[in-house]
């Protein structure tokens, strides 16, 4: 049972899915043969817990956790693109010593193919990881299930609705000062306008004071002038 790259789709398909089956059966002849045959010899394996090297490390993980767990998971999908394979399926835990508890965790198993030798066409498997969401893991048990369910994610939904709401709040209130602050400036420069346009209008649209409008020495020579040449009266 070999996997050469120029297999028909279907018929490529078909071997991966008949390897994941093996591989993750509780039938210990088929799964072997995988090992022996779909394996490279340093192959490694990661997962939330450990991570090892060595093919035969690896099988003997496998027989561990077929020791310990009485049901074979349940095989959802299996997605392959030519050299990687993603098995998306759903953990029976029934403990050996504790037979009446089971719980569903959905898991995902992920197989790294690549080449025996270059061009040689031949595909085993490299890498394996195996991965499980804390969502998955809560889910499966019925009394930390629900109180996740209905309070924390209730408490933090309020929590988050609220923040959010202050955030918004706050960008419009951010944006109205903005439009507040460019009014003003608008209005500044509309009434220097006015007042450059009535200067304009007396001295004449020539004068320095029509073209850059009064300054403190005009003010202040204005002010003298009327001091020494105080109005007639009689």
């Amino acid at each position: 049972m070999s996997h050469t790259l120029d297999d028909p789709a279907d018929e490529s398909s078909n071997l991966i899915q008949d390897i994941v089956r093996d591989l993750l059966s509780y039938d210990s002849v088929r799964q072997k043969r995988v090992f022996e045959y779909y394996f490279f010899r340093d192959a490694s394996l990661t997962s939330p817990l450990m991570s090892i090297e060595g093919v035969v490390n690896i099988q003997n993980v496998y027989t561990v956790w077929k020791s310990l767990n009485r049901d074979e998971p349940s095989i959802n999908n299996i997605v392959f693109d030519g050299k990687i394979a993603v098995v998306h399926l759903t953990q029976n835990l029934c403990p050996s010593i504790f037979p009446f508890v089971k719980m569903k965790v959905p898991a995902i198993v992920t197989l790294y193919f690549k080449e025996t030798d270059e061009d040689s066409g031949l595909l085993k498997i490299y890498r394996e990881e195996d991965s499980w969401t804390l969502e998955g893991l809560i889910s499966s048990v019925p009394l930390i299930s629900f109180w996740y369910d209905n309070v924390v994610r209730v408490v933090m939904g309020k929590l988050l609705t609220t923040a959010g709401d202050v955030l918004h709040s706050a960008v419009i209130q951010a944006q109205k000062m903005s439009l507040h602050g460019r009014e003003i400036q608008r209005l500044g420069q509309q009434i220097a306008q006015e007042k450059l346009d009535e200067y304009r209008l007396t001295f004449g649209s020539d004068s320095r004071l029509a073209i850059e409008g009064p300054t403190n020495d005009d003010c202040s020579d204005n002010d003298n002038s009327t001091k020494k040449h105080p109005p007639y009266s009689s």
